[in-house]
């Protein structure tokens, strides 16, 4: 394990100093790592795919390229975390701490994103077809150019987020609040609207 470390290191892929390194340690060796301290830890395109990170503290991290398919990152933090290109395909990330994710062209293809915190999210060109971002906090987040078809939003305000030519065909809306040019594009791209929406 220690020549895995000290490779690491030389590679520039871990910092020496945020983190704990008893729990990248046992990131490594056993896939788990249940609320763990891994803050401002350098884990660029590291395949995290099926492990249970939940509740551990992400924050500030470059998970950059990295694989979570599938993987358990439910009251997670990443806010302010490196994403870019990131795959979170088919994952869990209920409840968790995305606030200013830099997230540009990275996958939450059917991901579970009930009740985070994407505020200030950066999810641009992202690809969320069949996401479920229910009661999920959506203050400034910017989706331009995001794939959201068959994605959920439902008990939502999207107001002061960005939709600019992102893709919402068969985007289901309940029980949100939209601006009035949000409901147009929407209804452009054919988005499903129940009668709670409101456009104002």
């Amino acid at each position: 394990m220690r020549r895995v470390l000290a490779a690491l290191l030389c590679l520039g892929l871990l910092q020496v100093h945020g983190y704990d390194p008893e729990h990248l340690k046992q990131l490594l060796e056993e896939k788990e790592c249940i609320g763990c301290d891994l803050r401002g830890a350098d884990l660029r395109g590291i395949d995290f795919s099926g492990c249970d990170l939940s509740k551990s503290d992400f924050s500030g991290a470059n998970v950059s390229r990295s694989i979570f398919v599938m993987a358990d990152l439910n009251d997670a933090n990443l806010s302010d975390a490196n994403a870019t290109e990131s795959v979170f395909w088919k994952g869990t990330m209920q409840r968790a701490d995305l606030t200013r994710i830099h997230a540009q062209g990275a996958s939450f293809k059917g991901t579970y994103l009930e009740g985070s915190n994407l505020s200030f999210a950066d999810l641009r060109g992202t690809k969320s077809w069949k996401a479920n971002f229910s009661s999920a906090l959506l203050k400034k987040t910017d989706f331009s150019d995001a794939e959201l078809g068959d994605a959920k939003f439902i008990h939502n305000d999207l107001r002061s987020s960005k939709l600019t030519k992102s893709l919402l065909w068969k985007t289901y809306f309940s029980n949100v609040n939209m601006t009035k040019a949000q409901c147009a594009h929407a209804k452009k791209e054919e988005a499903i609207f129940d009668v709670n929406v409101t456009c104002r």
